[in-house]
């Protein structure tokens, strides 16, 4: 178990996404959808609390949670994460202000309509799914890997976890979301990478990268769907290459080896 952990990780939190949709598809009154819910999107959190106690006990879910303690890390990070969140507000705004014609708002939208929105957004996969995609699973790929690559694995891996989803509600095309999820998986990586491991701080990206479609092309209409594909997807392409080039590909991180969240897998 404790060899191939990551293996059983990923095996656990497909299972616990794929067999509530087929429940749900073919017998939707056996699960309600709350649980259905609840099982779904925290199926990463719930793997690597499984899989973490089985390799350590009580000590190694510690150690998982861990991450959510280091909040300590540098206004430059919350900033970088909100960023996601402001770049496509102020890109709205100059699209308003040169006549781009927008959806605009929902009818009814209301105060408690948005902050019940804003809590779904984050606990509906920033909250629900950071501790096992980057608490557990990316130490571990990059104890082998470079950041890049893995980033790369996690984030095919992440959005393939998605696909179950597509069979029981209306969600952007997959071909759109996985270019957009493995970009965020690359900046998560970074903001991980030089916060020693803060889930505050990979919560805030992703949040910011789920608030987009859930408020600034839903509730809120600034941008037409295909606009802010097109223009978004420039802007997050734009901010990835920089990262990448000022931090480098290897760790995603100027700071030295002691410094990083994960221990590098050394050949005997």
């Amino acid at each position: 178990m404790k060899k191939y952990s990551l293996t059983f990780f990923f095996i656990i939190s497909y299972l616990i996404m794929i067999i509530p949709v087929i429940i749900r598809v073919f017998a939707p009154q056996v699960i309600p959808i709350a649980l259905f819910w609840i099982l779904t999107i925290w199926s990463p959190t719930f793997s690597a609390i499984i899989v973490s106690g089985l390799i350590g006990g009580w000590a190694e879910i510690k150690k998982l949670f861990g991450g959510f303690l280091r909040w300590k890390v540098g206004i430059k990070w919350y900033i970088a994460g909100f960023f996601l969140m402001v770049g496509p507000l102020i890109f709205s705004g100059f699209y308003i202000l040169f006549g781009g014609s927008v959806p605009g708002p929902v009818p009814g939208l209301t105060i408690p309509i948005i902050l019940s929105n804003l809590l779904f957004t984050l606990v509906s996969g920033p909250l629900s799914e950071e501790a096992g995609w980057r608490g557990f699973a990316l130490p571990k790929l990059q104890s082998k890997f470079n950041a890049v690559s893995s980033s790369l694995i996690l984030g095919v891996i992440w959005a393939c976890w998605h696909i179950p989803l597509y069979f029981i509600e209306d969600r952007i095309p997959f071909y759109i979301f996985i270019f957009l999820v493995l970009v965020i998986s690359f900046l998560m990586t970074w903001g991980y990478n030089n916060t020693k491991g803060s889930l505050i701080i990979t919560i805030i990206f992703h949040f910011s990268f789920n608030f987009n479609g859930a408020f600034i092309t839903g509730l809120f209409g600034l941008l037409p769907t295909m606009i802010f594909y097109i223009g978004g997807g420039v802007m997050i392409g734009i901010y990835l290459i920089a990262v990448v080039v000022y931090a480098g590909p290897e760790k995603l991180s100027r700071k030295p080896d002691s410094e990083m969240p994960y221990i590098k897998f050394k050949e005997e």
